[in-house]
């Protein structure tokens, strides 16, 4: 009995390790790590994925489903590091990589190493290369060369099709001038604020630099220069005179950058990675 008892003890013991080794062997590990993927967990799908890595260096599946993993992570400085790592030498990359590092290096906003990358690699496809190379110069809201760049290629080429639209939009898009808002608000108080589209502090300008001014000249017509009441008013009407001016500036700014973050919400839109 009491052999008997030693010996299943003796069996607990040796089986628990090798089951809990079982667990984390390469099948099984694989497993996991596709479900982590799958189940949109890329996070832990990444370090699961650079273990297995580790234990099989050369395996191309697991090292395109890691560069994803950090790609849908939104981690693309990652992703193309790790292409770095696994391709010392860039005109080495072939596919699916050369798609993921192109990909990654625009999420990233590396407009011109992507420009570089495609001018020395040879394996991406023809559309994918011109969406690529349009892409970047749209995030560089370089509008004439996207422009001219879209005009050589064959229309198609659908995929490109949302990249011409977003081009045309650029080049066409309405910017206001910050001069010309300057000088009309140093004419006309306000009117540079009614020019970019900002009626309400337009208007605030108009009144209170129309009140102050009447006031300070009110002040000096009754006892001339020595008025202090017309000059604490002059200088009050100087002040919003100036702001006004530099109002109309920053109001024409944010017009622009107004129309700009509408087209960077649309090519967001439009560049995205198919898992």
């Amino acid at each position: 009995m009491r052999f008997n008892l030693l010996l299943s003890l003796l069996i607990f013991v040796l089986y628990k390790p090798a089951q809990a080794q079982n667990l984390y062997d390469i099948p099984r590990s694989k497993e996991f790590a596709s479900y982590l993927f799958h189940s949109q967990q890329y996070s832990l799908a990444a370090i699961e994925l650079e273990r297995l890595i580790y234990l099989e260096p050369q395996n191309d599946s697991l090292r395109e489903n890691l560069i994803r993993s950090y790609s849908f992570n939104k981690d693309f400085a990652t992703a193309g590091k790790r292409i770095d790592a696994f391709f010392p030498e860039k005109k080495a990359i072939t596919s699916p990589f050369d798609d993921l590092y192109a990909f990654n290096l625009l999420a990233d906003k590396k407009t011109h190493a992507t420009r570089d990358f495609l001018a020395t690699n040879a394996t991406l496809n023809p559309e994918k290369r011109h969406y690529y190379q349009a892409f970047s110069y749209l995030l560089e809201q370089d509008f004439n060369n996207s422009e001219r760049l879209l005009a050589e290629i064959p229309k198609d080429e659908s995929s490109l099709s949302a990249l011409r639209d977003l081009s045309h939009e650029g080049l066409t898009m309405r910017r206001k001038s910050p001069g010309l808002a300057m000088a009309m608000s140093a004419l006309v108080p306000g009117s540079g604020k009614f020019y970019t589209g900002d009626w309400k502090d337009g208007i605030i300008s108009l009144i209170s630099i129309g009140i102050t001014s009447f006031q300070a000249i009110r002040g000096f017509s009754i006892n001339g220069t020595a008025s202090t009441y017309g000059w604490i008013y002059g200088s009050i009407a100087t002040g919003f005179y100036l702001g006004n001016i530099y109002g109309s500036f920053t109001s024409s700014k944010r017009y622009n950058k107004r129309q700009a973050d509408k087209l960077a919400q649309k090519m967001d839109a439009a560049f995205f990675l198919h898992p």
